[in-house]
C-alpha cells in the first residue's frame, strides 16, 4: 500500500490543518470578504471620498483659490465629505463583523458547545 499521509498540525482552534495552509486560508479569507460579500465598492468610495476632501482642505488651506468666502466653503465640504468617508467605511466594516472581540467569539463558542 501507498501511504499518501500529509504532515499535519494543530492549530490555535484546535483544528487539524496541513502545514502552510493557515497563511493561504488566512489570505482566501480576506478576499472572500472583500469580494464576494459586496465590501469592496463601498470601501472603495469611502477611500475616495476621505482623499477628495482631504484634497480640498489642503487646497483651501494652501490658498489656491483667492475668494475667503469660497475657500472656507470648500473647506468646510472638504471637511464633511472626509468625515462622511471615515463613517462610510466604519459602517461598512463593522456591519460586515469581521472585527469582533475576542470574548465575544468565546462567548459564541462556549454557548454553542453547551448547547
Amino acid at each position: 500500500m501507498i501511504d499518501d499521509s500529509k504532515q499535519t498540525h494543530s492549530g490555535v482552534d484546535g483544528n487539524l490543518g496541513v502545514r502552510g495552509k493557515s497563511r493561504a486560508n488566512s489570505k482566501s479569507r480576506l478576499q472572500s470578504t472583500l469580494v464576494k460579500s459586496h465590501v469592496l465598492i463601498p470601501v472603495g468610495a469611502g477611500i475616495l471620498q476621505v482623499m477628495v476632501g482631504l484634497s480640498l482642505v489642503a487646497i483651501s488651506i494652501l490658498g489656491v483659490i483667492s475668494p475667503l468666502w469660497l475657500s472656507a466653503v470648500l473647506s468646510l465640504a472638504g471637511s464633511v465629505s472626509c468625515m462622511a468617508g471615515v463613517f462610510l467605511i466604519y459602517h461598512v466594516v463593522s456591519s460586515k463583523g469581521s472585527f469582533e472581540s475576542l470574548i465575544n467569539q468565546s462567548i459564541r463558542r462556549v454557548i454553542s458547545a453547551q448547547n
